[in-house]
């Protein structure tokens, strides 16, 4: 991996022009206040805050056919590249997340968003699919390469 390593989780809640400020933590790692960045949606349900470098090395791995018959790869390339919106930290350390990213992690009247620095990637979760995404994993259930929640 190269870059900063981001990590931590911290839930922040968007302000009324759906500005997130990134935290402390995260805008030390990145070190740059100049730095480019993609917000993006993910296959996981949530949001990616890329580097925009990071973002291109993404997208040459997610060129293909238009036509490519398999309907996984379409489906990534469509979501990623198609929610690709580019954003900068304004001068005080808060990105703008535009309505059609916040509908997609379906935030309803819900402002709260989780925070979590993941390697080279940062990502933004609603409260509830972090929740979801996070419950305690039955290790059985690794076994088989397949992730089944403890409870149920």
């Amino acid at each position: 991996m190269s870059g900063p390593a981001y990590c931590g989780a911290s839930v922040h809640s968007l302000d009324e022009k759906a500005r997130l400020i990134v935290p402390k933590r995260l805008l030390d790692a990145i070190g740059d206040p100049e730095a480019e960045f993609v917000l993006t949606a993910s296959p996981d349900g949530c949001l990616w805050l890329v580097d925009k470098r990071k973002f291109e090395a993404l997208s040459s791995q997610l060129e293909g056919d238009l036509l490519d018959q398999a309907p996984r790869r379409r489906w990534q390339r469509r979501l990623v590249l198609g929610y690709a919106e580019s954003c900068a930290l304004d001068k005080s350390g808060r990105i703008l997340v535009p309505e059609v990213l916040r509908n997609f992690l379906q935030l309803g009247t819900s402002r709260e968003v989780v925070v979590v620095g993941n390697g080279d990637v940062i990502e933004l979760w609603s409260a509830t699919a972090w929740r979801d995404a996070t419950k305690p994993i039955d290790p059985r259930s690794l076994q088989n390469n397949t992730v089944e929640s403890a409870a149920g």
